[in-house]
């Protein structure tokens, strides 16, 4: 796998916190309406956009991922499997997503090597996403640094776009190389998507990706 070549130890251990996959029950037939959620705060400067958002597929969850055209020029698919169930200082999760879907990008090679995530995990419910956001967000108020595959992985929080019900984002540093994650909690998903590598971790490209993913989910939500 390029990345973890080019990354050590750092590239396993961050895509495997960053993706938090967990094993899938059961995958929905048919979409289906999801329950509002009344446990989410929203952020102030935005209400839920997706309050009849529908409970997708595992295949109209994976088309709406970002895919190589919407990326900028330079960018290939990675078929690596960087999946894994490290979460952030182990922090206990409250609900598994029932499906969860994830795609990698690549960019360079050697040291000038990049690599962009983008994820949605979907929840049987609204209300279980926003207790898992929530418990994401309590865990990284105290989850500042842990070792991990032989690895120390810093975490410090990082300012993001007010994205769907709420967003959070968080830098990870080790060993020189710095990954940027960003999180949004929209309806019953948690989508993410990150960038980083040994010389470039651009903030601005991790933004663009995500509002673009978050817009590619809600489009394919409200079908």
């Amino acid at each position: 796998m390029l990345n973890r070549k080019c990354f050590g130890a750092l590239g396993a251990a961050v895509m495997s916190v960053a993706l938090a996959a967990c094993s899938s029950t059961t995958t929905p037939t048919a979409a289906k309406p999801s329950a509002p959620s009344n446990s989410a705060v929203s952020s102030p400067a935005s209400s839920s956009p997706t309050p009849e958002a529908a409970l997708l597929t595992k295949a109209q969850l994976a088309s709406a991922l970002l895919s190589l055209s919407q990326m900028p020029a330079g960018w290939s698919t990675d078929s690596s499997d960087s999946a894994g169930d490290k979460t952030f200082c182990d922090y206990r999760q409250p609900h598994k997503p029932q499906i969860q879907v994830s795609r990698t990008f690549q960019k360079g090679g050697g040291f000038t090597a990049t690599i962009a995530t983008a994820g949605i995990r979907q929840y049987a419910s609204a209300s279980d996403a926003a207790e898992s956001f929530t418990a994401m967000e309590t865990a990284l108020e105290t989850c500042h640094r842990e070792t991990y595959q032989g690895s120390v992985l810093k975490y410090s929080p990082m300012s993001v776009d007010k994205l769907g019900d709420r967003s959070l984002g968080v830098r990870i540093d080790s060993d020189g190389t710095t990954l940027l994650q960003q999180f949004t909690l929209d309806g019953p998903t948690l989508i993410n998507v990150g960038t980083g590598g040994l010389t470039d971790a651009d903030a601005d490209t991790a933004t663009k990706l995500l509002c673009d993913q978050v817009d590619r989910y809600e489009s394919a939500a409200r079908r």
